[in-house]
């Protein structure tokens, strides 16, 4: 059964990368029917509607043609933005922008306590303003802001109880991200060094985690499959010993997301922030654009949240690559992560895992960080 029929709009700004493509994917992945999208080319994103007065009566003409029933943007939208554009269109149409969008399939895929608790809190904190604006301007928010809305609550009601709401929850995370911190300082007592995997969303982190950790976690269910961390102790033999190490899988990386939002998950990013060791994951298959695109994300997000591990670079799925290829992949991510190692593989065939693991046990001071058992000599 199809979802909601869906039209993503996007108004493509100079020298911003597209992310219509993107977000069509993760409307899919969420199951959305997406009927069509539309592009407009500006200088700029018109005052009142985002788009054009012209191009929005397009789009209701079009969304009256395909009956869709929802508008998803890829840029960011004001509350009053989306107010107008919904009461413009009319039909009864609901209008979503990019983040939201991302909000949604976090819902869809959380299957932890902590994951949904930080989902709504993100989702409180964005809809805020959305549910002022709505109320003030009609008395009545409807579904719009998500769930459990306030309904025909006096804007000040609604305040005080999406802030009340909004406590809740952050005292609710602040005991989780204590029972965490107790973790990690137990596993630094115990000697075992943290290695995190990190990188764009899609880049192939869990089908390594699940070669190198034994595991069965789903893969290849669209953006954001993992939004909670998964943390097993891995052992290998490096040499004449035979090291330990936690593995840890997080959440992937996406470009130019709400603070928000970012600021929700800083309990899933900080097992990223306190690694000793952060391998972070490309898809070395991305045309080039949209690699150079993805890098700097990662090395910008890389720095929002304090991380100071050593890093690694993987460039994974050289299974679907050439040589040449390859060679222009390395280029840019040296680019954007000087002089980091960086290592080929493909974690799906399993072709150089070894050499990878290799390289991230040499990263441990073996006498002093790792806990280690001499092998006899053969």
């Amino acid at each position: 059964m199809k979802g909601l029929r869906t039209i993503v709009v996007e108004a493509r700004l100079p020298n911003v990368p597209s992310r219509i493509d993107e977000v069509v994917a993760m409307a899919r992945s969420v199951g959305y029917d997406v009927v069509d999208r539309v592009v407009q080319n500006r200088r700029s994103i018109d005052h009142s509607y985002t788009i054009g007065r012209g191009r929005l009566e397009e789009l209701k003409q079009n969304v009256e043609k395909k009956q869709a029933e929802l508008l998803v943007f890829t840029n960011t939208l004001s509350s009053a933005h989306v107010f107008k554009i919904q009461q413009k269109i009319e039909n009864d149409v609901r209008v979503i922008d990019r983040n939201l969008l991302i909000l949604e399939l976090f819902g869809k895929r959380a299957m932890t306590s902590e994951a949904k608790l930080q989902i709504q809190l993100a989702h409180l904190k964005y809809t805020f303003s959305w549910g002022r604006q709505f109320l003030r301007l009609t008395g009545i928010l409807g579904e719009q802001v998500g769930w459990s809305g306030p309904g025909e609550y006096p804007f000040q009601d609604y305040e005080r109880a999406a802030k009340k709401r909004i406590s809740n929850i952050e005292e609710k995370l602040a005991k989780i991200n204590e029972k965490k911190d107790l973790l990690r300082k137990r596993r630094h007592e115990l000697g075992y060094p943290i290695v995190a995997l990190a990188g764009y969303t899609q880049s192939g982190k869990t089908t390594f985690f699940n070669m190198v950790a034994k595991e069965s976690k789903s893969t290849g269910l669209g953006p954001f499959t993992t939004l909670s961390t998964c943390a097993r102790k891995v052992a290998m033999r490096l040499e004449n010993s035979m090291i330990e190490f936690i593995l840890v899988d997080s959440i992937g990386f996406i470009d130019d997301l709400h603070k928000i939002i970012v600021d929700a998950f800083n309990a899933t990013l900080g097992e990223i922030a306190n690694a000793e060791t952060i391998v972070v994951f490309v898809d070395a298959s991305e045309d080039l654009r949209t690699l150079e695109r993805k890098l700097s994300a990662s090395n910008k997000i890389l720095r929002q949240i304090d991380a100071s591990g050593s890093l690694i670079i993987s460039a994974n799925k050289t299974d679907l690559v050439t040589p040449e290829i390859l060679e222009k992949v390395t280029e840019i991510i040296g680019k954007h992560f000087p002089g980091v190692e960086v290592v080929n593989i493909s974690a799906k065939t399993g072709e150089n895992t070894d050499q990878l693991m290799t390289v991230i046990a040499r990263k441990f001071n073996l006498k002093s960080k790792m806990p280690t058992v001499s092998m006899p000599a053969t």
